[in-house]
């Protein structure tokens, strides 16, 4: 079977959990005999707009669509791009799949492609890596950061996606930008601002899409929760948790002992432990979490002098948010902290293995984060909130601690644990789902719709190398 994936990128440009859980189906899909290609956009700029770029990643064929982010676009294009749309034809054409599985639909991309698959009689499947088709911020967090357990009537979506959050511009910008927006939405929007009517406009697109694709894919119960409210049919929506191959996790499974203190550089000197955070610096995150709990357990006994340091592995953005970042790395936060570049998705099982504990403060209902499912498979303890989509593959007191959500003085309860050895790698390394049963789900997925037989299981003792 010829397989297309269509993701938000895929590595080496790609280096956030959908683009890697990406690369793992490719990989699957190609050991079990599918012929595989990848079209996802690129955002640097680098060439004009829709520009068709095609190139080999691991020996996969790959076609990029340039498209760069306009802050002048319409609110439409954000949802749904004709350019995408064309240059999408043409790689249908072109390469001629049987089966298009998209891993992402929006941000550079176009929730109307399923569609352009559909003419075709072309079967597609949609995994819901996040809530992006229900939420334009994509977290179902507000503009004031909070939490808001959409979708909600599109008057509340409206406003939320017009008016900027704190850390948008510098506070003067945001209060002024605020009262433009309201003064602008008062008269219609004059086209500059998101009304209710752009919103239901953009859910109608989105209901059309789901109309046409032939299955969904919710690797947690929260997102299969979210989309079952929107009238899905049940039928049409397969529970299925993230797979990853586990055997390179094994290398990480055992801490090196004496490992260098100073920072991921490294020197020569006592054993120190780490802990690690592994994300985007954006606010939903909770990135300030982690740091206030520092600040707690500096001023702790006898914490504050035992040898530990945190390692934050991320960047801002240049969007949304974009002062976040920055105002949170700014100032002195101690000879404990290190701020590290992004590391390349393959590095994972190098950074894990260096690590005491990773650290998820998240104040949004994760998606079965795969650094949490990457943390698990390596043994490595996760010290996360208490979100929806962490719980359902992160146990309390097995995997690592769970504290609420923004509790900065319980998160360094957790770290405490694992300065003083309470807490340390798991004797329950693994995934909640193997790699080859998830296979299986997908590949029985994609025979069922193509008419073709179902492959034979593939035991997980076999997968491993066992």
């Amino acid at each position: 079977m010829r397989v297309l994936y269509v993701s938000y990128g895929f590595p080496p440009r790609g280096q956030w959990g959908t683009e890697y859980y990406t690369h793992q189906l490719a990989l699957g899909a190609r050991e079990r005999g599918h012929d595989v290609a990848v079209f996802h956009p690129v955002r640097d700029g680098q060439r004009p707009r829709y520009t068709l770029e095609r190139e080999t990643s691991e020996g996969f064929p790959v076609y990029l669509v340039h498209n760069a982010g306009d802050p002048r676009k319409r609110f439409a294009d954000s949802y749904s791009n004709a350019g995408v749309e064309e240059v999408f034809e043409r790689v249908l054409e072109e390469w001629r799949p049987d089966l298009v599985h998209f891993t992402y639909l929006i941000w550079g991309l176009s929730v109307r492609l399923p569609l352009a698959c559909r003419a075709r009689g072309i079967p597609t499947v949609v995994t819901l890596t996040d809530f992006g088709l229900v939420c334009h911020r994509g977290q179902m967090v507000d503009h004031r950061l909070r939490q808001c357990h959409g979708p909600h009537p599109a008057a509340t979506c409206a406003r939320c996606v017009r008016e900027p959050s704190r850390y948008d511009a510098e506070p003067w910008r945001v209060f002024a930008k605020r009262w433009a927006a309201r003064a602008l939405a008062a008269v219609g929007g004059a086209g500059l601002v998101v009304t209710p009517r752009d919103v239901e406009l953009r859910e109608a697109a989105v209901r059309e899409t789901l109309a046409a694709v032939d299955r969904l894919v919710a690797p947690t119960r929260v997102v299969e929760d979210v989309f079952l409210g929107l009238g899905v049919p049940r039928e049409r929506l397969l529970h299925a948790p993230y797979g990853l191959r586990e055997e390179p996790f094994a290398a990480a499974r055992a801490r090196p002992d004496g490992g260098a203190g100073g920072g991921p550089a490294g020197r020569s000197g006592p054993r120190i432990v780490r802990f690690g955070f592994l994300g985007q610096l954006m606010p939903h995150k909770g990135a300030h979490t982690l740091l206030e709990a520092v600040r707690i357990l500096e001023h702790r006994l006898p914490e504050s002098v035992e040898p530990w340091e945190v390692w934050i592995y991320g960047e801002g953005t240049r969007g949304r948010h974009r002062r976040y970042a920055e105002q949170l790395l700014a100032g002195d936060h101690g000879p404990r902290v290190y701020t590290c570049q992004p590391f390349a998705p393959f590095q994972i099982v190098r950074i894990l293995s260096q690590l005491d504990a990773v650290v998820m403060p998240s104040e949004w209902d994760e998606n079965a984060p795969l650094t949490a499912l990457q943390a698990r498979a390596a043994g490595v303890p996760v010290l996360a909130s208490d979100v929806r989509g962490i719980t359902e593959v992160i146990e309390d007191g097995v995997h690592g601690r769970i504290f609420p959500v923004g509790d900065s003085a319980r998160l360094a309860d957790a770290m405490r644990d694992v300065i003083l050895g309470r807490l340390g790698r798991s004797a329950h390394a693994g995934v909640p789902v193997g790699y080859a049963e998830h296979l299986d789900l997908i590949d029985g997925l994609y025979a069922e719709l193509s008419g073709a037989a179902p492959p034979a299981p593939t035991r997980e003792l076999e997968a491993s190398g066992a």
